[in-house]
């Protein structure tokens, strides 16, 4: 604008320095310059345009740029997102794993005590059962030790009672022996 301005003073100058006769032409030579005048400011008006285009065009292009910086880093926190929402996944997978092995492990341990316990409750039903067998047996076990202390004691008097008729029949012989006519 400040060239359309700067210009303007020298036409109008010009315009002035001519003479009187030239009147009817003053007119035509303000027509001109207001004409001039409003050339300028058009075209200062579409420079003013064309520059205010380029700034809303590189603003534009700013923003896509930006749009596009945003759009790789969602696009890359996603992606990181992804790979931490999978990693957990994975380590949840494993921890159930774990807890499924373990589990299943103490079920097996608590099958095999409950397993050893109906053993142990069929070996004592078994025993009970047969208690009478094993009363009997053991009845006639001390009734065959008692026989066996019988026996022993039973020889033992024999054998007493056997030296007892020795030493007698021996004390009679001697004795009769003894009262004999012929020693």
């Amino acid at each position: 604008m400040k060239k359309g301005f700067s210009i303007l003073p020298l036409v109008v100058l010009s315009l002035i320095s001519g003479t009187k006769a030239q009147a009817a032409t003053l007119q035509d030579q303000l027509a001109a310059v207001a004409a001039a005048e409003n050339a300028g400011k058009a075209e200062e008006q579409s420079r003013e345009d064309a520059r205010q285009a380029r700034l809303e065009a590189q603003a534009r292009q700013e923003r896509a740029r930006q749009a596009k910086i945003a759009a790789a880093h969602a696009e890359k926190q996603r992606q990181r997102e992804a790979v931490i929402a999978a990693d957990k996944a994975r380590a949840v997978a494993e921890y159930q794993a774990d807890k499924k092995r373990d589990q299943s492990y103490e079920d097996e341990l608590r099958q095999l005590e409950i397993e050893q316990r109906k053993l142990a409750i069929k070996r004592e039903a078994a025993r009970v059962a047969r208690e009478n067998e094993f009363i009997d047996q053991d009845l006639k076990s001390r009734a065959a030790h008692t026989d066996v202390v019988q026996s022993e004691a039973d020889a033992t008097r024999s054998l007493s009672q056997g030296g007892h008729d020795l030493l007698k029949s021996e004390g009679e012989a001697r004795v009769k022996k003894a009262s004999s006519w012929f020693n």
